[in-house]
């Protein structure tokens, strides 16, 4: 058998070395919600309804594409708007079953993190152990080793039980070292998971509010027309660019700042200059306004935003031990404003919502990151060099180009939900519900911008 004495105070310093990982452990700000188990039955049953209530949209949606393809009429618009405010309302009950299974996932998350950060624990005690045995014998020669036992048999029994010590650090350093790293990586998924319910909930209350809309649009349709078929046929005419309507549907915009006029403007000479619908750009700005607006990102009458660059990006992302994704926003959010010669501590962008980081920049809601890679693009189409993500026609330019390089270009359904859902979630085959019920509001609100543009 081979022996390998290590130097002197080595083992101390691994000891040292261990008190400090455990220190960072405990001092890292995890939190482990202690959950229950998750119930296979409640999920299969909201599964279930899930399944029923999509079909029923479906059913729906097709009923709704029937009466808008046959010629404008009173009793035509009025029965398009009752389907529209049955579909809305069954999209709150789906997102209202989504947001339970999100808390259902959440719960299942956490179950998981808390069970690991105990394995964490358990091993960190064993790796204790071992280190205070090896520090014992470090505090000794190998001729103190052999007078403390009393024959040979024991001598090298005492050096075997040395080196079993020595390997088992080894590997409980490697097993620690990959614990933490799934712990990140389960942190990081349940942070997913709070994000995705936290967008459910501010989606829910924009739904709520179209479908109030909705609603209000049929008896105003019934007071103008006093339910005659003539008046509402010279409705139609003389509504078209009706500033009015168009403002009803661009709430959310308003609310910080962009007042309607603008907001069309722009938006049709980003489109234009893009190669997208005016209609889907104003419609996408609109819900993801409203989306940022009710989960207290936005506040009323700004489009700026009401954080801070270090506060809501860069300190946010460290915390989330995303250092490198912070040095790269904050580089990139100093290139912009350094182009732009802005003072970065003054210029304001999206606050730090429940869950994720803040950051986004401007009308666009443009991490800084992402606004680099279509800056020269905007700037082309724009002649403004450099570009200002906090400006309209830079912004909405922004968004539109964006959305060309998704899928948006090709103005059909499908490349148009693609855009959608690359906005929201950076991938055009997103199949979170997040993603189907953001685009699904999206394009439903272009078919109303579409009949007043």
């Amino acid at each position: 058998m081979t022996i390998t004495v290590l130097p002197r105070g080595r083992y101390s310093a691994l000891l040292a070395g261990f008190l400090f990982l455990a220190f960072l452990v405990e001092t890292s700000g995890i939190s482990f919600v202690f959950a229950q188990e998750e119930d296979p039955v409640k999920r299969a049953d909201l599964e279930k309804q899930l399944g029923r209530l999509e079909e029923e949209a479906n059913e729906i949606n097709g009923h709704l594409q029937a009466v808008e393809g046959e010629k404008r009429t009173l009793s035509g618009d009025l029965s398009a708007i009752d389907v529209e405010v049955k579909s809305r309302k069954l999209e709150i009950r789906q997102t209202s079953l989504a947001i339970r299974r999100a808390d259902l996932d959440i719960k299942s998350k956490t179950q998981g993190i808390e069970s690991l950060s105990r394995k964490i624990d358990k091993n960190r005690r064993a790796l204790a152990s071992s280190l205070l045995i090896l520090y014992t014998y470090d505090q000794d020669n190998l001729l103190a080793v052999l007078l403390k036992n009393r024959n040979l048999s024991d001598f090298f029994g005492s050096l075997h039980n040395l080196e079993k010590a020595q390997n088992t650090i080894d590997k409980s350093l490697d097993q620690f070292k990959d614990e933490r790293q799934e712990l990140a990586e389960k942190k990081e998924e349940l942070e997913g998971f709070q994000e995705e319910q936290q967008d459910l909930k501010a989606l829910q209350e924009v739904e709520r509010r179209f479908l109030a809309q909705k609603k209000k649009e049929k008896e105003e349709i019934l007071r103008l027309t006093r339910g005659k078929e003539t008046i509402f046929q010279q409705l139609l005419k003389s509504k078209k660019k009706d500033i009015e309507t168009l403002k009803s549907q661009l709430f959310y915009l308003e609310k910080t700042g962009i007042i309607a006029e603008d907001a069309i403007q722009f938006a049709e000479l980003a489109a234009k200059r893009a190669g997208i619908r005016p209609a889907f750009l104003l419609a996408l700005l609109e819900v993801e306004t409203g989306k940022q607006f009710e989960d207290g990102v936005i506040s009323v009458g700004t489009n700026l935003g009401t954080g801070n660059w270090k506060k809501d990006l860069y300190d946010c992302y460290v915390r989330l031990r995303k250092r490198n994704a912070a040095e790269a926003e904050k580089k990139a959010f100093f290139e912009i404003t350094g182009k732009l010669g802005l003072d970065p501590e003054s210029m304001p962008v999206s606050r730090k919502p429940n869950y994720g980081c803040g950051g986004a920049m401007g009308p666009a809601q443009f991490l800084p990151t992402t606004w680099l890679r279509f800056e020269a693009k905007v700037s082309e189409l724009t002649g403004h060099n450099p570009p200002n993500p906090w400006g309209i026609e830079d912004a909405f330019t922004a968004s539109a180009v964006f959305l060309a390089s998704a899928g948006a270009d090709l103005q059909t359904p499908a490349g148009e939900t693609a855009a959608a859902k690359t906005y929201i979630s950076g991938s055009a085959k997103c199949t979170k519900y997040i993603c189907w019920t953001y685009s699904s509001r999206i394009l439903s609100l272009a078919k109303d911008i579409d009949r007043i543009l």
